[in-house]
């Protein structure tokens, strides 16, 4: 019986400790009457993006969907070059890029397509020649731009790589500078004229016997004038004409572009654009029919003209590749 009393003691302490609150547990404080949370803070507002400069202008492409635009390029030839007459068209399809379209003038060639940006990036199509030609005519600073502010191409005039690996590059230089020269009010638009100043050029040499077999030549490499004043120096040897060792094979490419042009800010588009590209390769060629310069040989005078309608055959912007 006491056994029993007692277990029921134990078992009643159990079940009132299982009620209690955990040891540590605060009890919340009691508002006193008439007591609201206070707000809650406010996240801070995106600080306003700076103020345009009103110095600088941002040079875009204007084209109206439905409303191509035209140009003719036209190359005047001097030394080493043939004529160049091509037809740029430049339209805004309802969606998508920009559409470009190029037909050379007395040409059979199928007309070339690409797509550019509204700042004249071209984003796909056109072979190396065409690409870089159109990209001296089209493309446009990315940032936005102020008197004296320069900015470089995305043009690439000389490559090597299709030498292989057997061409040993001995010099490469590159200068690739285009310049907003001055802005100028004109009526209620701005010109911008715009100064280029690209150049481009490798040299190098296969060592003995290792020119490729589809290799030509294109015309002997020229030796580069003395600019001492010659005193002291001993003339070069003359290459023996019994010495039969082969010798290592001199390949020489450079590519210059100087020119202006004059953008419209309001009107995206050039008012004028003119240059002289001079090209010249020397020693060897990858293979007939190609070359380290990635655009036309010799020398062309380059005038840009608008025209004031399209070539019914240029009009549809899915023109054939």
């Amino acid at each position: 019986m006491k056994r029993s009393l007692l277990s029921l003691l134990l078992l009643a302490g159990a079940l009132a400790a299982c009620g209690d609150k955990p040891p540590g547990q605060l009890e919340p404080i009691p508002r006193p009457p008439g007591y609201q949370d206070p707000p809650k803070a406010e996240a801070p507002k995106p600080a306003a993006p700076p103020a345009p400069d009103p110095n600088k202008v941002v040079l875009r492409w204007k084209l109206a969907a439905g409303a191509p635009m035209a140009f003719r390029l036209e190359g005047s030839p001097e030394a080493g070059a043939s004529a160049l007459k091509a037809v740029y068209v430049l339209q805004r399809p309802e969606a998508g890029d920009n559409v470009l379209r190029i037909a050379q003038e007395s040409s059979k060639e199928a007309t070339e397509r690409a797509t550019f940006s509204e700042r004249g990036f071209i984003l796909d199509g056109l072979g190396d020649v065409d690409r870089n030609l159109a990209t001296l005519l089209l493309e446009l600073p990315k940032d936005p731009v102020g008197v004296g502010d320069t900015w470089a191409l995305g043009a690439d005039f000389v490559n090597p790589e299709p030498l292989g690996l057997g061409f040993a590059t001995k010099k490469s230089d590159r200068r690739n500078t285009v310049k907003l020269e001055s802005l100028t009010p004109e009526g209620d638009d701005r010109v911008a004229t715009i100064q280029y100043d690209l150049f481009e050029t490798v040299s190098g040499a296969f060592p003995p016997g290792a020119l490729p077999a589809a290799a030509t030549e294109t015309s002997p490499l020229k030796a580069a004038p003395d600019k001492g004043k010659g005193k002291g120096k001993k003339p070069a040897a003359a290459d023996d004409p019994h010495d039969n060792k082969p010798k290592a094979t001199e390949v020489l490419s450079e590519v210059s572009f100087k020119g202006s042009g004059q953008f419209l800010v309001k009107a995206g588009r050039w008012r004028s654009w003119q240059g002289t590209l001079t090209s010249k390769t020397e020693g060897y060629s990858p293979a007939p029919g190609k070359s380290l310069a990635h655009v036309p040989p010799g020398t062309l005078k380059l005038q840009l003209t608008a025209l004031d309608s399209v070539p019914a055959e240029l009009q549809q912007p899915e023109a054939k590749k």
